[in-house]
C-alpha cells in the first residue's frame, strides 16, 4: 500500500472528496455491505476502542495534515456550510499491528471551534475518538456509507461518514477502512468493478 497518496497534497483536496458518492446503507439500489462489513460500518461506538481491541492495543495514530481550508461541496452541504466557508480539516492513518487500517477526515467548521472546541485544533497524534467520546452530550447523525471508487485519490474498500454535534456544533468524521485491515479481519474485498 502506498502510503505516500495518504499524506499528498491531493489527499486533503476538496475535488478528490466530491469524487465519493455517500448513501445511506439501505438505499435501493446500491451495493450493500455483508453482515461482516455491516457490523464495521454500522457499529456507533468508538471506532478507536473496536481497533484498539481487535489490534491486542498494538493501535496508534499518525496526523498526515491539518489545514484550514475550504471543505469538499458535498461535506459543506451536509455540515449546513456555504460553499466559500473554511473548516479545519485533519486527516490521520489509524495504524493497527502496525498496518495503516483506516484513513480518517475530520472537517470541523469554524463555527464548531469557535462554539468552545478550540482544543480539537490540539489533537496532534492522538484519535479524536479519544475526545469525541468523552462527552456524555455528544449526539450524532445517522451513517452514510460508501464503496471503493477507483476515481478516489487513495484505495479504499468502504467508507463511513457521520456528523457528530457537541453542544450543537457539528463536525463531520469520515473513515476509510483499507485492504490492510480487512486482511487482517479476514473481510471481504468488493468483486472488480465495484
Amino acid at each position: 500500500m502506498n502510503l505516500r497518496l495518504f499524506r499528498s497534497q491531493a489527499a486533503i483536496q476538496r475535488s478528490a472528496w466530491d469524487q465519493l458518492h455517500w448513501t445511506s446503507p439501505h438505499a435501493p439500489g446500491h451495493q450493500r455491505p455483508d453482515s461482516q462489513w455491516h457490523d464495521w460500518l454500522m457499529n456507533p461506538s468508538s471506532l478507536t476502542r473496536r481497533l484498539q481491541a481487535e489490534s491486542q492495543q498494538i493501535f496508534r495514530v499518525e496526523k498526515t495534515d491539518q489545514q484550514i481550508l475550504k471543505p469538499a461541496l458535498n461535506e459543506a452541504s451536509l455540515l449546513g456550510m456555504h460553499s466559500q466557508q473554511y473548516a479545519l480539516i485533519r486527516q490521520v492513518i489509524l495504524y493497527g499491528q502496525e498496518q495503516p487500517w483506516v484513513f480518517a477526515r475530520t472537517v470541523i467548521p469554524l463555527s464548531t471551534l469557535n462554539a468552545g472546541n478550540r482544543h480539537l485544533m490540539r489533537l496532534g497524534n492522538r484519535s479524536l475518538g479519544s475526545v469525541l467520546f468523552k462527552y456524555s452530550h455528544i449526539r450524532r447523525a445517522p451513517i452514510q456509507i460508501t464503496r471503493k471508487n477507483n476515481r478516489f485519490t487513495t484505495d479504499f474498500i468502504w467508507g463511513r461518514r457521520s456528523i457528530f454535534e457537541i453542544h450543537q456544533a457539528p463536525l463531520l468524521v469520515t473513515e476509510l477502512f483499507l485492504e490492510p485491515f480487512a486482511d487482517h479481519s479476514n473481510l471481504p474485498d468488493l468483486k472488480p468493478g465495484f
